[in-house]
């Protein structure tokens, strides 16, 4: 029995360490053919949306390698120091790993899926089984705080049915909004950010004036002209935030074509991901619907899919300067961000659709959306710093928290639930 266990914990082991660029085409493959889509076009098609994923994560990648040393310069010549410093979202992977469960979190991420499906509490098939991991992180966190495996296991289910279900929700907007048929983002960090953006919308439609502007990149195109284009307005963005980074002029011009590249080519890795998923999306929902006529169903895809969304980037990158102005003045803040500034297009994936790529809403939102991550940053900062160092992580000399400004809100949720009767996050 110890030899057939070792192999089962060393095979999913080895299932989720393949990653998301070769795990979303074999699980699409599979799906393809269980949907009787031929086998060669099954496999064409997977393959074109795992370029398209890669090309995504070589972008984001670039995002990092550039607005990240950006972000980082605006932070020193401000001069703003503070308690605890922003580690990254690596530090999610170290907590949520740590844990001997982590080897089985894709087939009870599928499994829980699949229960939810046939019960009719979800209408996603969520292919984006790596992303099963910050259901694992809610695991962490809540059997780090209780020391029962059990209650962490249980969160790990309320993190997937939350998501899934919001997912369900919030689909009609990614559609409608992002031209992507047939797809949702039940991810755990976009999937909270979308519910806190509903009151949102509902106060935005009701302000008189505010209501009927409309501020998403075409509109600015057709009445600025070039100076609307989405790349022109990349260009000066990077360049005058890189001047206030302190950049030379020729490094700032740099810095804003690359911004102005970033809007530009992320959008066209999308266009590659949807050009194979399509096929494979429409087979399986068209046979779904065909069975079950009283149904509908959607893909769930990782919310990196609108982060490439060139407004969702705009509102990424103004984002930057609003949330170091908002972690010198937020009370009771004391979270200094700067590994995790190069993603804030994370925190609109989903609400850019909900607001109709409107930049104005976008900012709006962000900015109370940065607060709020602010704070719980913070006030979690004890427990990742004990589960963080546990799974090897340093603390930097002379700081005694680490935390990161990506903490995943639905772990901070269940983390908080569970802090009530254990005493609160340590520290």
């Amino acid at each position: 029995m110890d030899v057939v266990g070792t192999f089962i914990t060393a095979f999913f082991g080895w299932i989720n360490d393949l990653g998301p660029t070769v795990m979303l085409p074999i699980a699409l493959f599979l799906i393809g053919l269980a949907f009787k889509v031929k086998a060669g076009s099954a496999f064409v098609n997977a393959l074109k949306v795992g370029i398209g994923f890669f090309g995504l994560n070589v972008m984001i990648g670039v995002v990092a390698e550039n607005i990240g040393p950006l972000a980082n310069a605006i932070v020193e010549r401000t001069g703003l120091s503070l308690a605890i410093p922003d580690v990254g979202v690596g530090l999610h992977f170290g907590i949520a790993f740590s844990l001997p469960a982590a080897a089985f979190m894709i087939p009870l991420g599928l499994l829980l899926n699949i229960v939810m499906l046939a019960l009719r509490l979800t209408k996603t098939l969520d292919i984006d089984v790596w992303n099963f991991w910050p259901w694992m992180f809610s695991w962490a966190l809540v059997q780090g705080l209780s020391g029962s495996a059990f209650l962490g296991f249980l969160a790990f289910v309320f993190t997937g049915v939350v998501s899934l279900v919001l997912g369900d929700l919030q689909a009609k907007y990614i559609q409608e909004n992002y031209d992507l048929p047939g797809i949702t983002f039940p991810h755990p960090f976009s999937s909270f950010f979308g519910l806190l953006a509903w009151p949102f919308m509902w106060l935005f439609d009701r302000i008189p004036g505010f209501k009927d502007w409309d501020a998403d990149i075409e509109t600015l195109q057709k009445k600025l002209g070039p100076l609307g284009n989405s790349t022109v307005i990349g260009l000066i963005i990077g360049v005058a935030l890189a001047l206030a980074a302190g950049y030379d002029l020729i490094t700032a011009l740099q810095t804003g074509v690359i911004v102005a590249a970033i809007l530009l080519l992320m959008p066209q890795m999308i266009k590659i991901l949807v050009s194979g998923l399509f096929p494979i999306s429409e087979a399986a929902r068209k046979l779904l619907t065909d069975r079950f006529p009283d149904r509908e169903f959607y893909i769930g895809l990782d919310c990196a899919v609108g982060v490439a969304q060139p407004s969702a980037i705009v509102v990424g990158v103004l984002l930057i300067p609003i949330t170091l102005i908002l972690a010198a003045i937020l009370p009771g803040n004391e979270l200094l961000p700067l590994a995790d500034l190069a993603f804030l297009g994370f925190w609109v994936a989903t609400p850019m659709a909900m607001f109709k790529n409107n930049i104005i809403r976008g900012v709006i939102y962000g900015t109370v959306a940065m607060a709020i991550s602010l704070w719980m940053a913070t006030t979690i900062a004890p427990l990742v710093t004990t589960l963080g160092t546990a799974a090897g992580a340093t603390v930097p000399e002379g700081t005694q928290y680490i935390s990161m400004l990506t903490i995943y809100p639905w772990g901070w949720v269940t983390a908080f639930i569970t802090s009530l009767f254990t005493g609160g996050f340590g520290g």
